[in-house]
């Protein structure tokens, strides 16, 4: 029973910093309120009539904002405290009775006192996890943000700029589920180009391992490390917000009801919107995002004239699967597109080929037909999501460029 509380003396140092800055704004606040403008003339006195109206209500947030910062770390040290004051209590008592164990294994009193302590102990650990997250919610409040960094007047994110990340990470995202392919679904962004990627990388052993890699989580930052890949060479891209209608994945299920939250890949949007911004997101082609992503080789087959791909293209995408690696498959420009597909039990279902759109092929049959995946994800509209295939005839005709890189070994 070993862990650490952290420094509630620290803390109440901050809130008491805290509590001084609030102070000395509301000292200015003061300072311009009673200034008397009325005395001056000329465009100076209407120059500071007008910076004072806009600074003084800035002026009284920000000292109402550092009294309520501080308040919440002072309550938060008294919590560190008291959890410390139980923990401590409930060692001492385990202690005892480990001794006493010692000297009497069949000493069932202080076996019993053993447990209750153990208990005691992990008692005064999660009350202060709960404290802690309390504080964190307040401390966002403080600065007008909610738990998922929105202000307190937009709780539904509904006055946000779209081209702006607007949902806090949590350390969540990266649970066994995220692996998925399956589970992984575009959101609002016109990133196909780009999440068909991340699938793709999913779908392999070699592609799963290397997000792995390239994803970490930093617990002293609170948000993610992404490695992207400018101009073929690592960098580390710090990820604290995604999009709210961005990449998503199952979070729970349990009968009718769900919750999803942000998936992988919208780890990677916030990544790549922290590099080049909202743009490059909106609207692109594989080619770019795979080597963005990847810092691979990244191969395209593609028909000038924007006809199907052959039978000879086609074997070339099959080797590339058997050795591991991931492709990507364009679908026609324009057009509506119905085609009968198979699923994985051998049903077949009716299908909408959605245009200028990116797919991911999963595997590739002798006869040329193709297992493929759309990235909007489980229960789309155009195809219910999930693995199909289409037939080798409807390939040709239809799916005219390929995207492909490997990053197996």
């Amino acid at each position: 029973m070993v862990t650490s509380f952290g420094d509630p003396d620290a803390v109440s140092g901050a809130a008491g910093d805290l509590r001084r800055g609030s102070a000395i704004a509301e000292r200015a606040r003061v300072l311009v309120r009673d200034a008397r403008p009325d005395l001056w003339l000329g465009a100076a006195a209407d120059a500071y009539t007008a910076a004072s109206r806009s600074t003084l209500p800035a002026a009284e947030r920000l000292a109402d904002a550092l009294r309520s910062a501080a308040a919440t770390l002072e309550r938060y040290a008294a919590a560190q405290r008291e959890a410390q004051g139980d923990y401590d209590a409930a060692r001492a008592e385990f202690d005892r009775a480990t001794r006493a164990l010692r000297g009497n294994p069949l000493d069932l009193p202080s076996a019993f006192g053993a447990v209750r302590a153990r208990m005691a102990a992990f008692g005064a650990l999660g009350r202060l996890q709960q404290a802690a997250s309390i504080a964190a919610d307040e401390l966002r409040a403080a600065v007008g943000e909610d738990a998922a960094g929105r202000p307190w007047w937009d709780p539904f994110g509904w006055f946000n700029d779209p081209e702006e990340p607007d949902e806090r990470v949590s350390e969540g995202i990266l649970d066994d589920d995220a692996f998925d392919a399956d589970d992984v679904a575009q959101g609002g962004i016109g990133d196909c180009f780009m999440l068909s990627s991340i699938v793709s990388l999913l779908n392999t052993d070699a592609g799963d391992e290397f997000i792995r890699d390239h994803v970490r989580w930093d617990p002293d930052k609170n948000g993610y490390w992404v490695t992207l890949y400018p101009n073929g060479e690592p960098e580390e891209v710090f990820v604290e917000y995604v999009y709210d209608d961005g990449a998503r994945q199952n979070d729970w299920q349990w009968g009718i009801f769900g919750a999803d939250k942000p998936s992988i890949a919208a780890l990677y949007e916030g990544a790549i919107f922290e590099k080049y911004g909202y743009g490059y997101l909106d609207g692109g082609v594989p080619a770019d995002a795979m080597a963005l992503i990847t810092g691979r080789p990244v191969d395209v087959i593609e028909n000038s004239d924007y006809s199907g791909l052959d039978a000879s293209q086609l074997d070339g995408l099959r080797e590339t699967l058997d050795d591991g690696g991931q492709v990507v498959i364009s679908s026609p420009r324009s057009g509506d597109h119905q085609l009968t597909v198979t699923a994985p039990d051998g049903g077949t279902r009716e299908i909408e080929v959605v245009t200028t759109h990116s797919y991911v092929v999963t595997r590739i049959e002798a006869d040329g037909s193709v297992w493929m995946r759309n990235p909007w994800g489980p229960g789309n509209p155009a195809d219910g999501g999930g693995e199909f295939r289409v037939s080798a005839e409807d390939v040709s005709e239809l799916f005219w460029r390929a995207t492909t890189t490997n990053v197996t070994g």
